[in-house]
């Protein structure tokens, strides 16, 4: 592609329809099982989400189990997001000739796999073991899993088929770490681990019924993200992306401790609180899948200014109770329609090397979890307290917002996606 960026599309085209294409046609791979197959992707996102940020609800009792402390236990969720960001790009390139349906096999296999480690961990370092299993293979998956959905159906539904896979985002927050930690709660954590890998074994089994061989597109070499690094739009791309979700995570991470503190709200009804933001997520990831078809810049200027002043608007009037409840739910609306919006307009940007472009996307997002709620911890602890990662949030928000409208400015020759 040679002159397109942000898409201005009108009716519901997108770039990254028109790089949508089957890879094979084989004979008898129907629409439905197209379709069925894009679900069982979702499902997949579902559980590797689910798996991410199982231990969030867990730590008291996993600390207890293999004798650690909380603070040790949570780098069971930081360490893990690290490895994931750490390893995406140069994995997902060096598996760039392996044909995208055994890949798919062999990253569920290696995540079956941790999950049962996991289940029969006694020590920290033999769990830790199993969480750097699962991650090295979440980087690569996150890093496929929308490419492959685009090529398994129609173009004019490649945005809707994208939306379906991240949707497995949201789900995973609105009943799958909330579903883990009542099955950790009361049969112990190591039940968890067996729950969400049996989940796995699920989408292992779909995988291998309903996808159809799906050769390789990219060249399988590391030379790969150099290429697609000389992008310029790309760069920007994925540094929104990081900013913006570091801002996130870095607020989102301790709503809790801001809604107990800051808003007043019981601690028993801030799991109700946050089963609402999914909820919001899950119902604005869907509205993204609709409007991202029509303008990809348009739906992330408009998420990246909603996010923005929701934040903002939360900082400056979050000891009100009402207040705090809409704004985390227009938060959770904006937010949702970030990653499909950012992962299609990756795909747009690097259409040869869509995987290694979506590497670099995920190298960025795992990145962001990992230095928000590190970073959005220490402020919490220091003398600012939970109210300060609302702001700082924001501004981070509104840095990527300024980012795309000066890459848009800077690059007005754009071509319709």
């Amino acid at each position: 592609m040679t002159q397109s960026t942000l898409s201005h599309a009108p009716e519901t085209d997108s770039g990254v329809k028109r790089a949508a294409s089957v890879a094979t046609d084989p004979v008898g791979y129907s629409p439905l099982r197209a379709w069925l197959a894009v679900f069982a992707l979702a499902l997949g996102t579902f559980s590797f989400v689910t798996t991410e940020t199982l231990p969030i609800g867990l730590l008291p009792s996993i600390g207890a189990g293999v004798d650690v402390s909380v603070g040790t236990a949570g780098f069971l969720v930081t360490g893990f997001a690290a490895v994931a960001a750490i390893t995406a790009a140069p994995l997902t390139t060096l598996c760039g000739r392996v044909d995208r349906k055994w890949l798919l096999a062999a990253l569920l296999v290696a995540y079956v796999i941790g999950n049962l480690l996991a289940t029969v961990a006694s020590s920290y370092a033999m769990l830790l073991v199993a969480r750097i299993v699962v991650a090295l293979a979440h980087g690569v998956f996150w890093s496929i899993a929308a490419a492959i959905a685009v090529r398994l159906v129609p173009e004019r539904h490649a945005v809707r088929s994208t939306a379906i896979v991240l949707g497995g985002i949201s789900l995973a927050s609105v009943l799958g770490v909330p579903l883990g930690t009542m099955i950790g709660q009361h049969s112990g954590w190591h039940t968890a681990f067996a729950a969400v890998a049996a989940v796995g074994f699920v989408v292992l089994v779909a995988v291998l019924f309903l996808l159809p061989g799906l050769p390789a597109q990219g060249s399988g070499s590391l030379a790969a993200l150099p290429r697609v690094l000389r992008n310029g739009r790309l760069r920007t791309a994925v540094a929104v992306t990081a900013l913006v979700m570091i801002g996130h995570f870095l607020a989102f991470t301790y709503i809790a401790p801001y809604l107990e503190d800051i808003t007043g709200i019981s601690e028993g009804m801030v799991g109700v609180l946050l089963l609402v933001f999914g909820v919001a997520g899950f119902v604005g990831n869907f509205i993204a899948g609709a409007v991202v078809g029509r303008s990809v810049r348009a739906t992330l200027l408009g998420a990246l200014a909603v996010m923005t002043a929701s934040l903002v608007l939360l900082w400056a009037f979050g000891d009100s109770k009402a207040a705090a409840v809409t704004l985390l739910i227009v938060w959770g609306l904006a937010f949702a329609a970030l990653p499909v919006g950012l992962q299609t307009w990756v795909l747009e940007l690097a259409k040869e090397e869509s995987d290694a472009a979506s590497s670099l996307y995920v190298a960025a997002f795992n990145g962001a979890i990992a230095i928000g709620s590190l970073v959005g911890g220490l402020i919490v602890d220091s003398s600012a307290g939970p109210r300060a990662v609302t702001a700082i949030g924001a501004a981070l928000a509104a840095c990527a917002l300024l980012t795309l409208v000066l890459a848009g400015r800077g690059t007005r020759s754009t071509e319709n996606a």
